[in-house]
């Protein structure tokens, strides 16, 4: 194969970009998928909150993190809960217990 001249080469990279840049700036911005209140109720060592949390990404959810590592939030859930089984996802007041995708997307409709 022909080596390319560096002309033709910053051409071809010139191309690249331009074509990238069009890509780029005819995406479609994000939105909030969901427009009632999503509280997460979280451990950062929890891997069911890391998918949670992940699913909530995906879907472009916007939310909150209560962190239930610590003694307030840990005093609230008993009260609320009984407990302090994490993750716990509230979404507009009705309460989602584990890892559940479609009952997430369900709500947020």
């Amino acid at each position: 194969m022909p080596r390319r001249s560096p002309t033709a080469r910053r051409a071809c990279l010139m191309t690249a970009a331009v074509t990238l840049a069009l890509v780029v700036g005819s995406a479609v911005p994000a939105t909030a998928a969901c427009s009632k209140r999503v509280v997460l109720y979280d451990a950062s060592w929890c891997p069911y909150c890391r998918q949670v949390r992940a699913i909530l990404a995906r879907h472009n959810i916007k939310y909150t993190i209560r962190d239930a590592t610590t003694a307030r939030v840990q005093s609230d859930m008993v009260k609320r809960f009984g407990d302090t089984a994490v993750p716990r996802t509230i979404i507009g007041g009705v309460l989602i217990e584990g890892v559940d995708e479609a009952r997430i997307k369900q709500l947020c409709r």
